[in-house]
């Protein structure tokens, strides 16, 4: 029999006379090489028998396909171990019992591949790629040996209840929570600077990649199979999800160029802390901000950033700043470092602009208010407040760390002092219990009820009498706003009207977007609002011949109403306002769509809190 398969297979090759002879000469054959009717020859299903030997511990070599002497060798042990005929030839009865001698089929090991997370897709039984590239995944997090294989070890893991679970991967054109979660992932470690928006585009690749990068400087991203293809595999979410990942990399030093300072520098920036750009380079005001950090977070160090540094400040649980590392400003910067002088304007109740982080007029005002303040009070930082347009590093310490407080009690007696008073109503006023037109320096009746409110929502007594206690409260960041149901904030810079409505745990949800047209020529005034009311059904603009619907007065000849009409009749509608919503077009008052200005008439009472910002 052995001797017709040889002949068959010399006359298969065109072997015959003195070529048949010199075949016949004693030289040796590979076996796995005859061709028979049995013999399994397809280069797939002999690469498939020797990855099975490989696994077993047969064969050695690569399995790629090409049958050899090896090969031949490695089928016949496994033949002689298993009852079969010891040919060193893949027939049927061999692939069946090589197949059955793993420990887990294909598609039993895709599925188990599949239901933890590691695989996407059927369990179709044939191992290409992307199973082995899940495999070894698999093996890499559970500290097996990384084949891509399903040995007996692999197995034994894989189908055990200790294993770890991926998340699904999220890809480029994806949207949705999954999204907002890693893009908040990334954000916090200092690779995203963008906006959080749920949509997986350029940028969010970007920052990915730049995180796939990364693990391959930390040495990880070839363990785990990573490569920085901007797509968030479920191998680059583990890690990136992992509570105990540490982005760190190597300790960075004080004027050393180098790419992972500009991610610290990022995050100080994002927690508040950093108010300059970020560089790749450590340099003092950097430290600075580090610095603060690290007493918020109980730390100690030295100019150079540890992993102990960067394990904190990316942790999850970082804490905000209080306010950013202080440096010099001036008339027309930009910045947390203005917001943070603002807010401290705000508080100590020198100013009613509400913060938008620009060194205005409205700015240089509350600095001359605090200087006058200063003086009157004898004050020894006086000096540095004298040029109310440029503040120092020293100056916005100061009225950061320590804004002016309680002097004298306000009302309730005739020694009243107008400053102390104004400041007390002006105080009220951003909290929105006193409206715009009660900070007057005089403390009467409606000031005593706006504090007896302020009082009684604070947990102090309703006196309607500023003593001590209740400025102490009053110009501290600890002071309670009044809760109106509704909260309209106008947003001039996106030409939108966003409400919100008081909940039952006293926190405030989002109810609706509204897009709208505000005044041309800067002339929709900002500020807190609170004497508003649903004025007219159809309101008509004498000065400009034109009608509008619903509208509701917010002050003075400033008001929400619809778009606008050539009469009190629908019919009449002038296009031409439809058309320019989302875009500055009126004289001062917030053009609305219908609908949007309707819901307002008939759902703010007398009253509502409309807040108008840039």
């Amino acid at each position: 029999m052995k001797m017709k398969r040889v002949l068959i297979a010399l006359a298969m090759i065109g072997l015959t006379g003195a070529g048949l002879a010199e075949a016949l000469d004693p030289m040796p054959v590979a076996t796995d090489e005859l061709l028979t009717d049995t013999t399994l020859e397809d280069g797939d299903t002999v690469k498939r028998a020797q990855q099975i030997l490989i696994d077993l511990g047969l064969l050695e070599d690569d399995a790629d396909g090409l049958p050899g002497p090896r090969t031949a060798q490695a089928l016949r042990g496994f033949q002689e171990a298993h009852g079969l005929e010891a040919t060193g030839i893949l027939d049927p009865a061999t692939l069946m019992a090589l197949e059955a001698a793993l420990p887990v089929t294909n598609a039993e090991a895709q599925q188990r591949l599949i239901d933890l997370g590691y695989l996407s897709g059927t369990a179709d039984g044939l191992w290409g790629s992307r199973s082995a590239a899940a495999m070894k995944l698999f093996q890499a997090l559970h500290d097996l040996e990384v084949t891509g294989r399903a040995d007996a070890e692999t197995a034994r893991r894989l189908f055990s209840d200790d294993v770890v679970k991926v998340p699904a991967g999220v890809y480029t054109g994806d949207k949705g929570e999954s999204v907002e979660a890693l893009q908040r992932a990334l954000q916090r470690l200092g690779f995203l600077t963008g906006k959080v928006d749920g949509s997986y585009g350029q940028g969010t690749a970007g920052a990915v990649k730049r995180f796939q990068t990364h693990l391959a400087d930390q040495g990880l991203a070839e363990k785990y199979g990573i490569e920085p293809t901007g797509e968030a595999t479920p191998a680059t979410l583990l890690l990136l999800n992992d509570p105990e990942y540490s982005s760190y990399v190597r300790d960075l030093k004080p004027d050393e160029a180098d790419p992972e300072v500009e991610r610290v520098e990022t995050r100080l920036g994002s927690l508040g802390y950093m108010d300059m750009p970020a560089d790749d380079t450590l340099d003092a005001y950097a430290l600075e901000a580090l610095d603060l950090f690290r007493a918020r977070a109980g730390l100690t160090g030295t100019s150079t950033v540890t992993r102990q540094d960067i394990d904190a400040l990316f942790s999850e649980t970082a804490l905000e700043a209080v306010h950013c590392a202080p440096h010099d400003i001036a008339l027309g910067d930009t910045g947390m470092m203005v917001r943070s002088v603002e807010e401290a304007l705000l508080q100590s109740g020198l100013s009613v602009k509400l913060p938008n982080g620009k060194y205005d007029s409205d700015v240089k005002t509350g600095i001359e208010r605090l200087h006058s303040y200063l003086e009157k009070r004898g004050d020894n930082r006086l000096d540095l407040f004298t040029d109310a347009s440029a503040l120092s590093k020293e100056a916005v310490q100061a009225l950061c760390d320590d804004p002016p407080a309680y002097v004298s009690t306000v009302g309730g007696g005739e020694d009243d002092q107008e400053a102390e008073a104004t400041r007390v109503q002006r105080r009220l006023h951003t909290l929105f219990y006193l409206s715009r037109d009660g900070v007057d320096g005089v403390f009467g009746a409606a000031s005593q009820e706006a504090l007896k409110a302020f009082q009684a929502d604070n947990g102090l007594p309703d006196t309607g009498v500023a003593d001590k206690t209740t400025q102490t409260l009053l110009f501290s960041g600890d002071a309670a706003e009044k809760q109106l149901q509704y909260r309209v904030e106008v947003s001039l810079s996106r030409q939108r009207v966003e409400v919100y409505e008081l909940q039952d745990d006293g926190e405030y949800a989002h109810l609706h977007s509204f897009i709208c047209s505000t005044g041309l020529h800067n002339s929709t005034p900002r500020g807190i609002f609170l004497d508003g009311f649903p004025a007219n059904r159809w309101h008509y603009f004498k000065k400009f011949n034109c009608w509008a619907q619903y509208s509701y007065d917010i002050e003075g000849d400033i008001m929400f109403h619809s778009v606008i009409y050539s009469s009190n009749h629908e019919s009449s509608l002038r296009y031409s306002s439809v058309y320019n919503l989302g875009g500055p077009a009126s004289h001062g008052c917030i053009r609305l769509e219908v609908s949007a200005a309707r819901w307002l008439f008939e759902h703010c009472p007398r009253g509502s809190l409309v807040i108008i910002i840039d």
